[in-house]
């Protein structure tokens, strides 16, 4: 059973003399709720509108909000599953904007053709990792080091791991424990190898202002191959020569003219 009221007062929206009561009423919450006014016309000020608002509550408590995977925020990476996911997008980094119903989400993708908000599914999104803020001597995980000391003194390392304590660090390509102090931060960008271009390539000395590539130039099938000739024949022979790359091919077969007949007189 539920029974519980509203003393409404005077007050100038109820021309000072007017006052009265609502009443919230019933034996089953579950099945109805009877509203009772002692007056037609009352007028509630706002805060015996808020006791109203609190009983309503109380006999309907408001249902806590639905647990999401994810909330507005996050930052996700796209996971395809085999056979299933948009093409192209795995991989891909984004941020969660808001939760849908089903356990679906828009999520702000970045840095590729889909650079806008996605309805995407919780079963294709995976949390990013949270960047650690722990450090050793102001080294953090995944930062780059040179050896200052010892045989390996000038080689460039990556810091693994910190032993519990934060006193001392691990690096790729060492054993055991080291201390910060050995070592010094990598501040140059690494430049990544050069993947040789493929395509048809041949070697021409240049001679004022033509080429002059020889009668049967030998066709390389990289860039790399082709500068290492280059570079050969100005180290060997002298002069400047070019590295020319095939950007075009027209053909066709060639006409086949048979042979002209001649009589015999």
């Amino acid at each position: 059973m539920f029974h519980k009221s509203v003393t409404v007062v005077p007050s100038s929206l109820n021309c000072l003399t007017r006052s009265g009561a609502v009443t919230l009423a019933t034996v089953n919450t579950k099945t109805h709720l009877n509203l009772i006014v002692s007056k037609p016309d009352l007028t509630l000020s706002p805060a015996e509108a808020q006791q109203l608002r609190d009983l309503l509550i109380e006999a309907y408590p408001l249902e806590a909000p639905a647990t999401t995977k994810f909330k507005a925020g996050d930052k996700v990476t796209y996971k395809a599953i085999v056979g299933y996911g948009a093409r192209g997008m795995d991989g891909r980094k984004g941020v969660v904007e808001s939760a849908q119903a089903g356990g679906w989400f828009m999520v702000k993708f970045v840095g590729g053709p889909f650079d806008s908000l996605i309805k995407v599914h919780e079963n294709f999104l995976e949390l990013q990792p949270a960047t650690s803020t722990q450090h050793v001597g102001g080294f953090r995980i995944g930062d780059r080091v040179r050896r200052l000391q010892g045989s390996r003194k000038g080689e460039v390392f990556t810091v693994t791991e910190f032993n519990s304590s934060l006193t001392e660090l691990k690096v790729d390509g060492m054993t055991g424990w080291r201390m910060p102090k050995y070592f010094e931060p990598v501040t140059e960008a690494v430049q990544a190898p050069a993947v040789p271009v493929t395509g048809r390539f041949i070697v021409a000395a240049l001679e004022g202002t033509t080429y002059a590539p020889g009668s049967k130039p030998k066709v390389h099938l990289t860039n790399t191959a082709a500068e290492a000739e280059a570079q050969r024949l100005a180290k060997e022979i002298g002069g400047t020569y070019h590295v020319l790359k095939a950007t075009f091919e027209a053909s066709r077969e060639k006409p086949v003219i048979p042979p002209v007949k001649t009589a015999k007189l």
